[in-house]
């Protein structure tokens, strides 16, 4: 997530403001080509140049990277990380600074999909609401807690993906039926759909509402949705169990 971050983040400031630094030529290499208009610094002089730090590393590798950050670290500092399964007071605890979470969602390179901000000790009010307006200019923000974190970021952050995958075992669903499609015009039409009932949503309809227009009792549609109501809920219910137990089957990194 750390590149579609870059992206968002290059709608939101001036280019001479943001600045990446990396552990790797690859990761470097990565960012440059997806906004050519970023500065590339190492990481011990990251925080000479920006004040607001964005850690989009694995838990593994960020002790090695707090290291190479920490000497240059104030307490007019705010640090954010990326990663749910890390508790922000084991990160504050560490720095000089306030700190806070972030998540963001692959839609932030166009400009939508939700941000979710979870504001860590030292974060004061002020702090927040100037990184809800900066994260105003690129996404939807969400203030949540640290409690909330896993079951939003599903929804939010894995959501795009899940949706896509829904789609495609619809696709699949069909082709499976015997049906005269082809392929590529089955994924054409569910696609359509998507983009549908996206817009439906963002000119204010609520999901209800687009399947109470479409469903009518007694139709095709109306039996389709009863049919798969069940099974669709407990494959979720499964999706997100996976990703709960993959977050803590994660160690917590020593910092």
């Amino acid at each position: 997530m750390g590149s579609t971050l870059a992206v968002g983040f290059s709608r939101a400031v001036e280019p001479d403001c943001l600045f990446a630094a990396g552990r790797s030529a690859a990761s470097v290499a990565r960012v440059t080509e997806t906004v050519p208009s970023i500065t590339i610094v190492p990481l011990a002089e990251l925080a000479d140049r920006a004040t607001l730090i964005v850690l989009c590393v694995r838990n593994a590798d960020l002790p090695v990277v707090l290291g190479d950050i920490r000497p240059g670290l104030t307490d007019q500092h705010v640090l954010i990380t990326i990663n749910n399964g890390l508790p922000l007071r084991a990160l504050a605890a560490t720095v000089p600074g306030p700190v806070a979470k972030l998540i963001p969602s692959v839609g932030n390179e166009i400009g939508v999909g939700a941000t979710l901000l979870t504001p860590g000790p030292g974060l004061g009010e002020r702090a927040v609401d100037e990184l809800v307006t900066l994260l105003r200019r690129f996404s939807r923000p969400f203030l949540i807690t640290e409690g909330q974190g896993r079951a939003a970021t599903d929804l939010a952050s894995c959501g795009p993906a899940l949706l896509a995958s829904a789609a495609r075992s619809m696709v699949r669903a069909q082709l499976e039926r015997g049906t005269q499609l082809p392929p590529d015009l089955a994924e054409q039409l569910v696609t359509q759909s998507l983009i549908a009932a996206s817009q439906l949503l963002a000119e204010g309809a609520c999901l209800d509402e687009i399947i109470d227009r479409v469903a009518v009792p007694g139709g095709n549609t109306a039996a389709a949705v009863e049919a798969s109501r069940d099974d669709l809920t407990a494959a979720w219910r499964a999706a997100f169990q996976a990703t709960a137990s993959n977050e803590g089957g994660k160690p917590l990194p020593s910092l």
